[in-house]
């Protein structure tokens, strides 16, 4: 389910601030430009326009990240404290508009692939050092979602029950600028109930993105190049099969950016793509319309 939340974290925008009202940035060497960081309208704008493309356009979201298991507190060894379990490839297709009301809505698809740190093979089956046993490596892939951002918080469905420190409150953003460049961070704490299952779950996220200051203040643009880094902290994956004694929790860490071609994702990840998952980087998205009115469709 780890991707399925990340697709609603990254549609609804999970923040936290702790910027102070009034920051100045520099917008080029001739003038300053001023906003407000607690401003929710700005906040939600920035947000879509740091993930996706207000256009409309077809964006291509590819990121690599890290998979540690981790088990603090306990005094234990180092190789027994910190094992970096897994890598992955993480991509997305998404695309988002502006409604008519001013609310932002993304239709978009996720999925990854688990793979090997020595040699980047795309792995079909793992040997968990926690317990020495080899188990299938299981595919994910998320069907398309999507979400609606407003200025006083997200409109989120989903089939299981989920909870989080950022339902129901306005967008909220921190910003830190040094020099010529803006650091823009958001953090959630979300608790969650698989479907069918009894037992909740929880999850730390922290998601960074880096831009020049000058694109962030720039309103004409309808997206902002920018790199991302993302963080979490959860419980073990169930597909790991370890014992309901095993103590401690995962870190994942990846690192991306968003493009607006497809030709500019690793071929070797294209590739693999192509052959487990036929059309899913250009089959077409289609946002939802009203009764009666033609889909907006792209691909």
């Amino acid at each position: 389910m780890l991707a399925n939340r990340r697709q609603f974290v990254a549609t609804t925008g999970l923040l936290t601030l702790a910027a102070t009202a009034g920051l100045s940035v520099r917008a080029d060497a001739a003038s300053r430009a001023t906003f407000d960081p607690k401003d929710p309208r700005f906040n939600m704008l920035t947000l879509a326009r740091l993930q996706n493309d207000l256009s409309g356009k077809v964006q291509f979201g590819y990121s690599k990240g890290r998979v540690f298991g981790l088990n603090p507190g306990a005094g234990l060894p180092i190789p027994d404290y910190g094992k970096r379990l897994y890598d992955y490839e993480g991509a997305s297709v998404s695309r988002t508009r502006e409604l008519p009301n001013g609310d932002i809505e993304t239709v978009s698809r996720s999925w990854l692939f688990y793979t090997d740190p020595a040699t980047g093979a795309y792995l079909k089956e793992w040997r968990n050092p926690y317990t020495g046993q080899t188990v299938p490596v299981p595919p994910f892939r998320g069907g398309i979602g999507g979400g609606t951002l407003t200025p006083n918080g997200p409109k989120v469905s989903a089939n299981f029950t989920m909870e989080s420190t950022v339902f129901n409150r306005p967008t909220e953003l921190e910003f830190t600028t040094i020099g010529d460049k803006t650091w823009v961070s958001r953090a959630a704490f979300t608790r969650w109930t698989p479907k069918g299952a009894t037992q909740a779950r929880t999850e730390m996220t922290l998601d960074t993105w880096v831009m020049l200051t000058r694109d962030l203040l720039n309103p004409r643009l309808t997206s902002i190049p920018a790199t991302s880094s993302w963080t979490s902290q959860t419980e073990f994956q169930t597909w790991l099969k370890n014992p309901p004694e095993q103590k401690g929790a995962q870190l994942w860490k990846s690192d991306g950016t968003k493009m607006s071609r497809l030709a500019d994702l690793p071929p070797a990840f294209v590739a693999q793509c192509n052959a487990e998952h036929p059309g899913i980087l250009t089959d077409p998205l289609e946002f939802p319309s009203p009764s009666g009115e033609k889909a907006t469709r792209a691909g």
